[in-house]
């Protein structure tokens, strides 16, 4: 269906945030895998397909998420199904000593996933899929998803109950973090944050990253 990476050890990753509760319920830890085979217009995660990357250990990522005290972790990027073997892996390591939630955003459609073996596995041990590739035109506003045909799959019943709450909520929730050489877009932005980071990104002499 698609081509997957190779390794299964390994995790291509843009970025990590160790904890925030734009991109689920509860505080979350977010992982923007590296690596997509999608080319949507507007796309606002552009430097993961074609940013800086790191190759981390799924062992070390496993042991810094749990560190981090944090109720689940959410998977975006990037395409998350293009290294399904190893986010597999790596969810697997961590539901072996706590009781972890999944939310993975990915450009394919749950119809597509199906379809693939790697990526059903993936599926099995995910609460929430939010599924389709973003489209421009399509881009109604709506809180934490990008564009209208996008679609919310709760796979699971974990989240079904205060997902009715978070995933309806009437406004976009984003924020621009500050590191010494880098800014940093978090979460799903309204228009009036868009602007804001479209200012930072003509000014910046430093990296920026679309997340």
């Amino acid at each position: 269906m698609y081509k997957k990476m190779s390794v299964e050890e390994k995790i291509l990753i843009s970025h990590t945030e160790k904890n925030t509760d734009l991109l689920g319920p509860y505080r979350r830890f977010v992982i923007w895998v590296h690596g997509c085979c999608f080319d949507c217009e507007g796309c606002l995660a552009e430097s993961t397909k074609n940013g800086v990357y790191t190759e981390t250990d799924i062992r070390d990522l496993a042991e810094d998420i749990l560190s981090s005290e944090t109720e689940g972790i959410t998977i975006s990027g990037g395409e998350p199904f293009l290294q399904a073997r190893a986010l597999f892996g790596l969810i697997t390591l961590l539901k072996k000593i706590k009781d972890i939630g999944v939310i993975i955003y990915s450009g394919f459609t749950l119809e597509e996933l199906q379809k693939d073996d790697d990526s059903r596995n993936l599926l099995s041990v995910t609460d929430i899929l939010i599924d389709g590739r973003y489209i421009k035109e399509l881009d109604d506003g709506r809180a934490y998803i990008g564009s209208s045909n996008q679609r919310l799959h709760y796979l699971s019943d974990r989240y079904k109950e205060i997902g009715k709450t978070y995933y309806s909520a009437e406004k976009r929730r984003a924020e621009i973090k500050f590191t010494l050489d880098k800014a940093v877009l978090i979460g799903v932005p309204s228009g009036n944050v868009l602007e804001v980071w479209r200012k930072i990104k003509e000014k910046s002499g430093g990296d920026i990253c679309d997340f």
